[in-house]
Parts: structure tokens; C-alpha cells; sequence
């Protein structure tokens, strides 16, 4: 099955259409919403959108041309690129409760066959990760990204998780995952049109939108670029997940592909860990938001640290937290 011309391990982006944007100053998201945003998935580093059915015909030549493949769900789970079935694995589902020895379980479970489906975090009936599995600590989204965009095979965003978004309501009221996107902080930022859609954004959303994470070079979405950029690496593209581990709560993941490996440790804990990489990937550091003592990496609550390296023993490290 050939999943896309462009990735092996498409970056999906799954997109609930009465809440993704509002074309026609109506309040209700639509096509017209998407088309305008194409340029948004451009910069995310995304290679196809999952919409509904309906709006395949009227946006598939816009996003071609973007370089992106459309894909629509079904109520079976199952994901569709060109009427050809995927199999969704949404890890949110699988870890309940979730803890780091639940999580590995599920992942070493899978790790021989883990590209045979879309592996996600959620979607629109599921609580939002940074409430359900963070508790609410808006720093959990950059952790559960970076486990999400490391995996060696495609993957799935729902709207709004490249931000960190918080469920907005209680966590059993799906609606929570629901609201509208928030494409404007303030509302001196919206044109006419718009004040009807800015109006329904959750008030605990608006400090984290898209106008305002976008200028912030430390902001969620701007780490989350980066991740998905990363993705387009080969040792991801073509790779397998060597080993996956956790020790109190710091996952340890290892992708190899010929002779590259990528190494990461995710602290899934609020709290400071130390941790080494392997002596295969010791690193270089390329962005360092975290101390290092010696072989040891300091790791604030939810930061993650990623190192490469390749038969001529380059090798770098990214940090964030």
C-alpha cells in the first residue's frame, strides 16, 4: 500500500470541520476556512489533512498544489487516503489511565508492526491530551509531541495540539475538544467577519493562539515545527523503533535505519530528571534548554531531549522544556 509520493510516515493533521475556521463570516467552519489556511500547514511541516468526505472534491486541487494528500475518516476508525483503508491507533484510548509502563506496554506491543497505522493522540470525542494525560500542565504538550513525531510511522495531530491546547470544558464533555480554533489572540486582531468566531473561542484558548505562539520562538508551536520537521529526517522516514523504555517515568526511544540512529529522552514526569543517552548517541549540543552535567542531561518537568548521530559519529542534541 502506498501511502504518499512524499513520506513513507505521512505527518497527518485531522481537522474537525465546524471548528477548524470560518470562511464566510457565518461563525461555522467550512472549505472556504481550510483553503485560507493552507499556508499554515506549509510552515507545520505537515503532508496531508483529514477531512470530511464531503469537502475532498472542493479542496483537493488547492491542496495538491500544496504538496498535501487529502484523507477522510469513517466511524470504524479507520482512516482513507485515495479509498484505501488505515488502520487509526489512537494512543489516548489504548493508555487509560495513562501511565509511562502503560504506554511502553502499548508501543512494545506494536513496535514490530507499529507502521501499519496512523498512530494519533486523540481526536475530536476524546479529551485533550494536556488535560487528560498532562492534568492540566499546559508544559505536557511539548512532551507528548515530541513521543507523537518521534514514532516511525505516520502519525496524526488533531487540531489544536501543535498549540497545547487544554480541554475547554469538563473532560467528559466532548464538546471540550470541540471548540473553535483560536487564530487570534485579541480581538483588535479580527476583521468584521471574524468577531462571531473569535467570540466562541474558549477564554482559557486565547492566550495560546496561533497570532501569538507564532512570534514566540520558545512557544509550543514553534516546537512543534521543529518536531515535524524533524520527521522528515531518514532515520524516521525509513527506520524502526530499536527499543522503547521508561525508568520513573523518562521514556527512552531508539530509531535506527542503516547507519543512523536517533535517540530521546522524554520526561513524562513534572518534575526534574537526569538521564544519559547511550553511548551510541552521545551529543552535541545544537539547542540546549536544559543543563548537562557530564554525560548526564538535566531535564525540567515534560522536556525531552534529542540526539542523532551517524557512522562518521556526528551527532547532535536538541533540547527543549
Amino acid at each position: 500500500m502506498s501511502l504518499m509520493h512524499s513520506a513513507t510516515h505521512p505527518t497527518l493533521y485531522r481537522i474537525h470541520p465546524v471548528s477548524f475556521r470560518d470562511g464566510n463570516g457565518d461563525g461555522v467552519g467550512d472549505v472556504e476556512g481550510l483553503l485560507s489556511t493552507l499556508p499554515y500547514f506549509d510552515a507545520l511541516s505537515v503532508d496531508g489533512l483529514v477531512v470530511p468526505q464531503v469537502w475532498l472534491a472542493d479542496a483537493s486541487g488547492a491542496a495538491a498544489a500544496r504538496g498535501l494528500t487529502l484523507w477522510h475518516g469513517d466511524d470504524t476508525g479507520h482512516l482513507y487516503q485515495d479509498d484505501q483503508p488505515y488502520a487509526s491507533s489512537p494512543l489516548a484510548q489504548q493508555v487509560v489511565p495513562f501511565s509511562a509502563e502503560k504506554l511502553v506496554e502499548v508501543l512494545n506491543a506494536r513496535r514490530h508492526r507499529l507502521a501499519d497505522s496512523v498512530w494519533s493522540t486523540g481526536d475530536a470525542n476524546q479529551p485533550r491530551v494536556v488535560s487528560h494525560w498532562g492534568q492540566g500542565d499546559l508544559r505536557s504538550a511539548d512532551a507528548f509531541l515530541t513521543l507523537l513525531a518521534l514514532l516511525p510511522a505516520p502519525i496524526c495531530l488533531y487540531q489544536g495540539e501543535e498549540l497545547g491546547l487544554p480541554h475547554a470544558a469538563d473532560l467528559h464533555d466532548p464538546l471540550g475538544a470541540q471548540t473553535p480554533m483560536p487564530w487570534h489572540e485579541a480581538p483588535e486582531q479580527v476583521t468584521a467577519g471574524e468577531i462571531h468566531w473569535y467570540q466562541q473561542v474558549a477564554i482559557e484558548h486565547r492566550a495560546l493562539a496561533i497570532s501569538r505562539q507564532q512570534h514566540d520562538g520558545q512557544s509550543t508551536l514553534q516546537y512543534c515545527r521543529s518536531l515535524l520537521a524533524l520527521r522528515r529526517l531518514p532515520v524516521i522516514q525509513h527506520g524502526e523503533l530499536q527499543a522503547v523504555s521508561q525508568q520513573n517515568g523518562l521514556v527512552r526511544l531508539l530509531i535506527t535505519h542503516q547507519d543512523q540512529c536517533l535517540e530521546a529522552l522524554i520526561n513524562l514526569q513534572p518534575y526534574t530528571q537526569a538521564a544519559a543517552p547511550s553511548e551510541a548517541t552521545m551529543p552535541w549540543a545544537w539547542q540546549t534548554a536544559q543543563g548537562q552535567e557530564g554525560h548526564q542531561w538535566v531535564l525540567a518537568g515534560f522536556a525531552s531531549a534529542i540526539f542523532t548521530r551517524n557512522v562518521n559519529c556526528e551527532s547532535r542534541g536538541v533540547t527543549h522544556g
